[in-house]
């Protein structure tokens, strides 16, 4: 924003400015004020949704390009990566890709209720041990049991409210309670 979009914005507000000021106009002269015109309304737009986004839009590279772009896909010119982009947004948005770093840092009350039941978010979002347990289980076979045991991940026994309390905790430190 700082170092483009306002310079330029900047330069074509000012030339429009003295476009308009003056009191006679060329040809040439009216069809820049209307290409600068248009040229501003474009800048404004590309600046709002750039400010909009900038509000939520946390890229990680680990997410891979399709998924850090997605958020800007009213920006692409390119009508095939443009409808790519938005379909990968809207798949983001209903919570098709909740593995996400990109997911989680716009909806982490969703995708950290999501860590409790599914161990790989967990992973994926680095809060396994916020949610899952190693626990000692029987070996049953065939219905038997052995008498052995085995180390086996489930999900620590939380009710709803210490899970949203848990969620609440996460969000506000920015991290799991490691």
């Amino acid at each position: 924003m700082n170092d483009f979009v306002d310079p330029k914005l900047k330069v074509v507000t000012e030339d429009l400015t003295d476009l308009h000021n003056k009191s006679t106009r060329s040809s040439t002269e009216e069809k820049d004020l209307a290409k600068l015109t248009d040229l501003e309304a474009e800048l404004k737009d590309f600046r709002d949704e750039l400010l909009r986004i900038a509000k939520f839009w946390k890229p990680n590279l680990n997410d891979g390009v399709q998924i850090t772009a997605a958020p800007l896909w009213k920006l692409f010119q390119r009508r095939q990566w443009q409808k790519k982009l938005k379909e990968t947004w809207e798949n983001l948005e209903k919570g098709e890709y909740d593995w996400a770093h990109l997911a989680c840092s716009i909806w982490p009350e969703r995708v950290l209720e999501k860590c409790h039941t599914d161990r790989s978010l967990a992973i994926a979002h680095d809060v396994e041990d916020d949610f899952w347990e190693e626990i000692e289980v029987p070996v049953i076979r065939r219905g038997k049991d052995t008498e052995k045991t085995k180390q086996e991940w489930q999900p620590r026994k939380l009710s709803e409210t210490q899970v949203r309390d848990l969620i609440r905790q996460i969000i506000e430190t920015g991290q799991s309670s490691r």
